[in-house]
């Protein structure tokens, strides 16, 4: 007799978190899913009423999981240099989750304020303004145009477009960042 499966919310989260980091979001369905924790899709339908709601729990713990890289790297001394190199670099360890977040129709940015919105942005350009002397304009400026380079870098790196050493984001996003500082 075959041992019985232990199903909840989180193990399905967490089984699926992993589908979608070793195979992108669009590997998830509810049979591919139920074939992973080793059941029939019917016991996915008993803890949730849909895809749509599994879905939904898998964002957020993707989301969980990006604060988490985030607030284990960024120094308040250099916030937005390091929120930076944390993205590019979330973007290079977890390419899959990273495109789950950022490059899909799951993200619900439609505009730079809305990016600018962002819990960690905010947090950034807060302080700019209260560590380093800019203005609230000013900070959103070189916030705006900081991120915008590392984006690129992260979007190339996650879809393969490039291979870039970790030494090398680094050197490229310090010394774009000088730039911008010097140009202000």
């Amino acid at each position: 007799m075959p041992a019985v499966v232990e199903l909840s919310k989180d193990r399905i989260v967490k089984v699926a978190v992993k589908m979608v980091n070793e195979k992108g979001w669009d590997s998830i369905n509810a049979r591919s899913l139920a074939a992973s924790l080793g059941v029939s899709t019917k016991p996915l339908y008993r803890i949730y009423s849909n895809m749509d709601e599994i879905k939904e729990d898998i964002y957020k713990e993707i989301s969980h999981q990006y604060d988490e890289f985030l607030t284990s790297r960024i120094d308040s001394k250099k916030a937005l240099l390091t929120l930076c190199i944390a993205y590019v670099e979330f973007a290079q360890e977890y390419k899959n989750l990273f495109i789950s977040l950022f490059l899909s129709n799951n993200l619900k940015w439609k505009s730079i304020e809305n990016v600018l919105d962002e819990k960690w942005n905010q947090s950034t350009i807060i302080n700019l303004v209260n560590k380093h002397g800019y203005s609230f304009e000013d900070a959103k400026n070189l916030f705006m145009n900081m991120w915008l380079y590392a984006n690129g870098l992260a979007t190339l790196i996650a879809t393969n477009e490039i291979k870039i050493e970790e030494q090398e984001i680094l050197v490229k996003l310090v010394k774009f960042y000088k730039i911008l500082v010097k140009g202000e």
